[in-house]
């Protein structure tokens, strides 16, 4: 997995840092979908090499430079950021789903048995949609939450008696989503409705409204996007200085390049991003083992609202990097301010569901997570 590790940043940092005009960010040839034939690009593509063609180096990730180590944790977070994101495209409640079922699984301890017929259902509903990211299956089927409405509202009172409050009424709201197959049976749809045919009196329909929480969330992933530009690393580039042609160290500009354009692309109305074929790159499970590296190189297909082909795949198991700070030699006086000075690699999550927490924790935070 290390390997891995260093292999897709080098992609990412390493063979971008050409020097001017930058060549474009190579981009993984996907498989055909099942009956199709392969493009000649696919076909003339050499296959990528098996993790045991080379050995694994011991603690790989720490013999990268410190830029790149920092550059890798500030992309990770942003794709982590990013795939909180994408739960708003499935459906406008599917955080608000979401959070309910964690508060009532979180408070199993206070929920006594008689009452809690309704937790290993909702257990098994939230691992759909992680798996899923979102509250449709990957044919486009919603998913239903096992069980009866009146089992969870045992579980939520019972909960509510030395547990969290409100509890029931947070459910309630979301009674219909969860239990009735005819509650938005198919993923709402964020294209503009059409107007009415000229010379009919029906009022024009009413477009979706971006869900809540959106707007906070995409100036969170652009906040990431932003702060690896700080972490670009310097490569030899020739200049001319007094008409002659010099080498100087300048920002890689490939790497510059692709954080610009999703900057910008991340600066559209929430609507319009919404509705951006694009969007569909904003999950892990399309981002490869190294997510913040595959959302570099992944940033000229979301610029140019390139949707992915072909199916999402299942989310593996992530190495997890874990920031470093130190004070600032620039703080003045008592004031005290902390920056990154160093990342480590650790040890991914036991599980799809500690990951799964995991990533909601860091994808909506805008700190540095140090333990």
């Amino acid at each position: 997995m290390q390997r891995r590790w260093v292999m897709a940043i080098l992609v990412a940092s390493g063979l971008l840092a050409q020097a001017p005009p930058p060549a474009p960010i190579p981009v993984p040839v996907q498989a055909p979908a099942p009956g199709q034939k392969p493009t000649p690009a696919a076909a003339e593509a050499p296959a990528p090499p098996k993790a045991e063609e080379q050995p694994l180096e011991p603690k790989a990730f720490e013999q990268l430079r410190p830029t790149k180590r920092k550059l890798a944790y500030t992309l990770y977070r942003a794709a982590l950021a990013a795939h909180e994101l994408g739960y708003y495209r499935s459906h406008p409640k599917a955080i608000e789903v979401r959070e309910a079922l964690e508060t009532l699984v979180r408070a199993k301890l206070e929920i006594p048995e008689k009452a809690s017929k309704a937790l290993p259902a909702a257990e098994a509903y939230l691992a759909k949609l992680y798996a899923n990211h979102g509250l449709y299956d990957a044919e486009g089927k919603k998913l239903l939450l096992e069980g009866t409405w009146k089992d969870l509202q045992g579980a939520a009172r019972a909960a509510a008696k030395t547990g969290p409050k409100g509890l029931e009424p947070r459910l309630l709201k979301l009674k219909g989503l969860l239990f009735d197959p005819q509650v938005d049976a198919i993923a709402p749809s964020w294209a503009e409705p059409e107007a009415p045919a000229k010379g009919k009196k029906a009022k024009a329909p009413k477009g979706p409204k971006e869900p809540e929480g959106f707007a906070a969330q995409k100036a969170m992933t652009a906040l990431w996007v932003k702060r690896a530009q700080a972490w670009i690393e310097n490569t030899p580039q020739v200049v001319e200085v007094k008409g002659e042609k010099k080498t100087r160290r300048r920002p890689n500009p490939a790497q510059a390049k692709a954080l610009d354009d999703l900057l910008a692309w991340f600066a559209k109305d929430d609507l319009d991003l919404l509705r951006d074929p694009g969007f569909g790159w904003l999950d892990l499970r399309r981002l490869g083992p190294v997510p913040g590296a595959g959302l570099l190189t992944r940033a000229a297909d979301i610029a140019a609202s390139k949707a992915p082909e072909g199916p999402a795949g299942d989310l593996p198991l992530l190495p997890v990097l874990e920031p470093v700070l130190g004070e600032s030699k620039f703080s003045k006086g008592e004031e005290k301010r902390l920056v990154l000075v160093e990342v480590k690699q650790g040890p991914p999550a036991s599980s799809l569901t500690e990951q799964a927490a995991a990533i909601e924790k860091l994808g909506r935070s805008r700190e540095f997570d140090v333990k």
